[in-house]
């Protein structure tokens, strides 16, 4: 059964929050730690302790990519395609659009593309 996500997992939110701008995520992760000494990376902590890891719906990564299609393969996948210039690039086939939106996007980040954090 395939999953269909909302928003970026944390492992996805983790590397995006190292290099956009916070301000570009629209949800966050909420996760309880209750006093956990072990920072992971880029958390906001709260008065609680416990911490938020921002997040990016598809809506919001979609806004990253200046140029996009979205498409659908005959097998119920999802592509991505971003226009960048006279070039195109286009994700692999993914069971949902969140994950075939954040390859674009850190393909974008890694061709500089998208202005990052640093």
């Amino acid at each position: 059964m395939v999953t269909i996500k909302a928003f970026t997992d944390l492992q996805q939110s983790r590397k995006l929050a190292e290099f956009l701008p916070l301000e570009s995520a629209d949800m966050y992760w909420y996760i309880a730690i209750k006093g956990n000494p072990k920072a992971m990376f880029n958390e906001v902590y709260n008065k609680y302790g416990d911490f938020e890891m921002p997040c990016w719906s598809l809506t919001a990564l979609l806004e990253l990519i200046p140029l996009y299609t979205l498409e659908q393969t005959t097998d119920g996948k999802v592509i991505v395609v971003s226009e960048i210039g006279q070039y195109s690039k286009c994700s692999e086939a993914r069971d949902n659009p969140i994950d075939a939106a954040f390859e674009i996007v850190c393909w974008l980040i890694e061709q500089k593309h998208i202005k990052v954090n640093k």
